[in-house]
């Protein structure tokens, strides 16, 4: 099970956390290609103002997103603390999101599982490997046979320059080039396990 500690870690700006959840059951939450834009969709339209996207995948039943939280002006805040602020703009997103899959795919009731785990990432050796678990785990879910060829994640993107949520300028220059970035990803740490950083129940 996860720790308790990753339903209850608060944002704050400036900070790098590993967001991720499953569908309840374990059943799919993407059951098309329209799915899975429209889910990129929202995730611009309500937290692209909010959060700078370091790495993120879409995997049939879960999801993983590696994001750093932007400074906000108090006009912005308007009151509320910046974890405030954050919670309530994932609470639209999730709820948007669901509502619009149920009426889809005539379902009803909770989609998501509890409320979404956020992990404080800390360490940037785990900044690192972080990275390239979260941009491996379709393939490690065989979802498909070659990570790079997944159509949902933010690789491609970091690889090809395109249009997207991504801040590629960071991750080449975290990796310090183009080159790199690929080369870390083909390493033999595609096998670590990621729970060895988190001690928790990822997929």
């Amino acid at each position: 099970m996860s720790h308790l500690s990753h339903y209850l870690t608060r944002f704050q700006s400036g900070n790098y956390y590993h967001i991720y959840n499953r569908a309840i059951d374990r059943k799919l939450m993407f059951k098309s290609r329209s799915n899975y834009y429209y889910f990129m969709i929202l995730w611009k339209r309500y937290l692209g103002e909010y959060l700078d996207v370091v790495s993120y995948s879409l995997n049939a039943n879960h999801f993983h997103f590696l994001v750093r939280v932007r400074y906000f002006s108090e006009e912005q805040l308007m009151g509320r603390t910046e974890h405030e602020l954050i919670a309530e703009q994932f609470k639209i997103f999730f709820r948007t999101y669901a509502l619009a899959f149920n009426k889809h795919h005539t379902r009803t009731g909770s989609l998501f599982e509890g409320p979404f785990k956020r992990v404080l990432v800390g360490d940037s050796h785990y900044l690192s490997y972080l990275i390239q678990y979260i941009h491996v785990n379709p393939e490690k879910n065989k979802l498909c046979d070659d990570f790079r060829m997944w159509d949902w994640s933010s690789y491609r993107y970091i690889v090809t320059p395109s249009e997207s949520v991504v801040d590629r300028k960071f991750v080449l220059d975290w990796f310090g080039s183009l080159p790199e970035f690929i080369r870390f990803h083909m390493k033999e740490n595609q096998d670590v396990d990621i729970r060895t950083f988190l001690s928790g129940d990822e997929d």
